[in-house]
Parts: C-alpha cells; sequence; structure tokens
C-alpha cells in the first residue's frame, strides 16, 4: 500500500495518532489560497484540529503522483476547507515535513 493510501486510511478514521505519526516534529503547512504558512508546533496543532472536527471530510481522494520523496493528490474536502483540494506533500524517510495546499472553494 502506497504512504499516501495509509495516510489517508487514518486520515478518514479519524486517527489521531496515525495521522500525526506520519509528520516530523518540524512539519511545515502552507495553505496557498490563504497566503499563510504554518511550521512546526503551530502546524501539528492546525494539523490535529481539522483529524479531530468531525465535519472535516476528504472525499474523492485519489493520488496524481507518489514516489519516495513526494505526492501529489486531489480530493473533494467539507468542513475548514469546503472544495476541491490540490495537495503537495515532500517526504523525509516516512514522514512528511512540508505539504501546500491549493483550494478551489466551492460556490457558497
Amino acid at each position: 500500500m502506497a504512504k499516501m493510501e495509509q495516510l489517508q486510511e487514518v486520515w478518514e478514521a479519524k486517527d489521531l495518532d496515525g495521522v500525526m505519526n506520519f509528520f516530523t516534529d518540524d512539519y511545515e503547512m502552507r495553505i496557498l489560497h490563504t497566503n499563510q504558512t504554518m511550521k512546526g508546533q503551530e502546524a501539528r496543532d492546525y494539523l490535529k484540529e481539522m483529524v479531530l472536527d468531525e465535519g472535516t471530510v476528504s472525499s474523492d481522494f485519489r493520488i496524481i503522483y507518489e514516489n519516495d520523496d513526494c505526492a501529489v493528490t486531489y480530493e473533494r474536502m467539507t468542513g475548514e476547507f469546503n472544495g476541491q483540494c490540490s495537495i503537495v506533500q515532500l517526504w523525509r524517510g516516512s514522514k512528511i515535513y512540508y505539504h501546500e495546499i491549493s483550494l478551489i472553494e466551492d460556490p457558497k
């Protein structure tokens, strides 16, 4: 099973420890549509909030590209992000150290 499939599995199960084990302590999250960058504990705390939020749900997940160094995925999100997300993940070993999210918001 691909690393992204494993991450998606624990994400959908709302398994906080399982999700957090995929991210480094110095993890950086860049949210392009809000021009926001979070690093380290701030990024990990934000990620925890999304995992624990029952309203934050992923659907239509698919892997566009994945190798040992990076992955590009697509999914539809509801909750914190509402719309179509394109996400780039950079890997250091078996953990994500950089995460870039691009969102096309659903019309309101």
